[in-house]
């Protein structure tokens, strides 16, 4: 019997041609990252040959037929605006079927906007929906405007109730949805109406989708600052109940004489209790897992928090010059609560044309896998010229040292690099960089070439949890980052 696996591809654009994104009537109030189009990277879990259908959905739920592409064992595929097959402003979702189980990774560009006119996000596709999804970073003011987008991963038309709660606790209403089936609905802050309430402005909070009664429904969170757009998978909270402790693979604080601010991250906390919670958040040094920084928070009940190692966000900004053993700190972070709670991170660049970011999902305690795929990773040069390039960071859940091994795979399944038996610590991480090395001299990923494009496996030998996140840099046309979580097995 052929086992078939399906992954929800969900975009607020997905796209031949370009298509604008939806903004407010008042388009002047808040950035405007352009013009969108999406490209997927599918990678086949398998070393068999994977048979894929993908169908794409209007917000009608109407069907389109898209590419069937064969993908090499252990290799992966590039579903470009030109192979998708859509029609030019299509604005939707997409399901890909396929006889071996696959990795998703959706990468959003957007030109014409503010700032150098390039923004790029990524998220993962998901194998599944869930009953309750969560959204912990959403803006409306005049330098950040975020958008959620719903899909429906059912067999049948799905009612949802849509909470908004503010990081000040004021509740901002639930509403009612139904999105039909394959569908996405997309909730702009900019545009009250429907399912959108009329937010005050400036507001930063947090929104919950639950679904009333049966089916299920995966989402994606997006921010366009001025400059700048991100996005991020939501998180699936259907299950997440009493005391929660999450990962964070990556924290930064990096400057330079000034001092002037290069790399820093910031850490979104959403409370899903009706209670108050009390929150712990732990920095750790990336290679030594000896904790730096201790701090102490309480969340009002489903209400959000945001920490900033920069500007120091609900904290005072100095709150973080203990971070500071190093101009160049790379850590990871630990958030222990008494209530449930789920998070996202944000990594925030400072580029020549200005600031750059890019959101991932906060991984539970728990929540660790000892085989993880990341698509999407890159190496590709002209001449001396980086055009793009990513990082691999992995974290260690478990509570001994983690035997991992990490193997590039080329789109063809061949295996062009691979790090055997490197040793993290317990709770401590490691990051490789295809451009810089990372925690490996930058001449360790030559053998990848000048036109690397594939995917990763990340394997735990010993059987120690593994939380791994992608991180990935696009110089052409211009310079734009992203990450987003990497696919377990």
């Amino acid at each position: 019997m052929t086992k078939r696996r399906i992954f929800s591809l969900l975009g607020l654009v997905f796209v031949l041609a370009l298509v604008a994104l939806p903004v407010a009537a008042d388009t002047t109030a808040y950035p405007d990252p352009g013009t969108g189009s999406t490209t997927t990277e599918l990678a086949n879990k398998t070393a068999n040959p994977a048979s894929v259908s993908i169908f794409y959905y209007d917000s009608t739920g109407t069907s389109i037929n898209g590419p069937t592409p064969t993908i090499p064992g252990n290799g992966s595929v590039m579903i470009d605006p030109a192979s998708s097959q859509l029609p030019q402003g299509f604005n939707g979702a997409g399901v890909a079927s396929s006889n071996q189980p696959l990795a998703a990774v959706v990468q959003t560009d957007y030109t014409g906007g503010t700032g150098d006119g390039y923004q790029t996000g990524f998220y993962a596709g998901v194998a599944q929906g869930s009953s309750k999804i969560c959204f912990p970073s959403l803006w409306k003011q005049s330098t950040q405007i975020s958008s959620f987008a719903v899909q429906n991963t059912g067999t049948s038309s799905v009612a949802v109730k849509i909470n908004y709660k503010g990081r000040d606790g004021a509740d901002q209403g639930t509403f009612d949805d139904n999105i039909p089936v394959g569908a996405q609905h997309t909730y702009d802050l900019a545009t009250p109406g429907g399912a959108m309430p009329n937010l005050p402005d400036p507001w930063a909070g947090a929104a919950s989708v639950t679904v009333n009664g049966a089916g299920t429904v995966a989402g994606v969170g997006t921010t366009a600052y001025a400059g700048r757009y991100t996005d991020y998978n939501a998180i699936d909270c259907a299950t997440v109940s009493g005391a929660t402790t999450l990962v964070i693979p990556s924290q930064f604080r990096q400057f330079s004489p000034g001092p002037v601010f290069t790399l820093w991250s910031a850490i979104n906390i959403q409370n899903l209790s009706n209670s108050t919670a009390n929150v712990t958040i732990k920095y750790i040094n990336r290679a030594n897992p000896a904790d730096i920084l201790s701090l102490n928070k309480t969340i009002a009940p489903l209400s959000a928090i945001g920490l900033n190692t920069n500007t120091g966000g609900d904290y005072p900004a100095s709150t973080f010059s203990p971070l500071d053993v190093t101009p160049t700190w790379a850590g990871t972070a630990q958030v222990i609560s008494d209530q449930p709670v789920v998070g996202t991170v944000i990594t925030q660049w400072k580029r020549s044309a200005g600031t750059d970011g890019a959101f991932y999902g906060s991984v539970s305690s728990t929540g660790g896998a000892t085989k993880w795929f990341v698509p999407n990773e890159k190496r590709v040069l002209s001449g001396a010229t980086f055009q793009k390039y990513s990082a691999t960071l992995i974290q260690n859940l478990g509570t001994s040292a983690a035997d991992v091994t990490i193997t590039y795979y080329n789109r063809s399944g061949t295996s062009v690099l691979t790090f055997a038996n490197e040793s993290i610590a317990a709770g401590a991480g490691l990051g490789l960089n295809t451009r810089t090395g990372g925690d490996k001299p930058a001449s360790a990923f030559d053998p990848l070439g000048t036109s690397y494009e594939g995917h990763t496996v990340v394997t735990s030998n010993n059987g120690q949890p593994l939380a791994v996140v992608l991180n990935g840099v696009v110089n052409s046309p211009s310079q734009g980052s992203a990450a987003t979580n990497a696919v377990p097995q």
